[in-house]
Parts: structure tokens; sequence; C-alpha cells
């Protein structure tokens, strides 16, 4: 809890995710996993294929209605190959 950048390297969800609520623990996994717990609640979330772009805004959804908003998760923005803004990922 110390040191999130070095659980999931800096700009990670997990990492983002302990920096932006103390007491918090999460860890990001291989194909689109997420753990997380903390106040006595713990979550796993999964994307189905296995690619982790929805993981963010999946996570906003489900935080939001345990009344632990996320709102900088709610959009996550997909760069072209120039890393110019090309698309954005939320949940309809």
């Amino acid at each position: 809890r110390a040191h999130p950048v070095l659980v999931g390297g800096e700009g990670a969800t997990d990492t983002v995710l302990m920096q932006s609520h103390p007491g918090t623990v999460a860890k990001g996994g291989a194909d689109g996993l997420l753990c997380a717990g903390g106040r006595g609640t713990g979550l796993a979330l999964k994307v189905a294929d296995g690619n982790g772009r929805a993981l963010r805004p999946a996570l906003a959804a489900v935080t939001e209605a345990l009344g632990v908003p996320l709102p900088e998760f709610k959009e996550v923005s997909l760069p072209n190959r120039h890393g110019e803004p090309a698309a954005t990922i939320s949940l309809m």
C-alpha cells in the first residue's frame, strides 16, 4: 500500500486505483483480470475477450453501484498509431 506504483507500474489501472483510494489494494492480472479490495469489500473483474481496455469503464460501473464513484475510469481514450485520440471506450 505504501508504494502502489510497484504493483502495476505508472498509470496502470491497479496503481491508479490504489493511489486515488488509500486503503484499497488491487492487482491486475493476465487476460483482462483485476482484483481489488478495501473497506470490507472485495471484487474480481474479468473481461471475457481478455483485452483489458474495458476494465476501467467496467470497474467504474461496479464501484459506482457500491457507492465508490471512479469518474476518471468511466471512459478510456484509444490512440491511433500516431498517438492521437482515435476512439473512446465506455459503458452504454
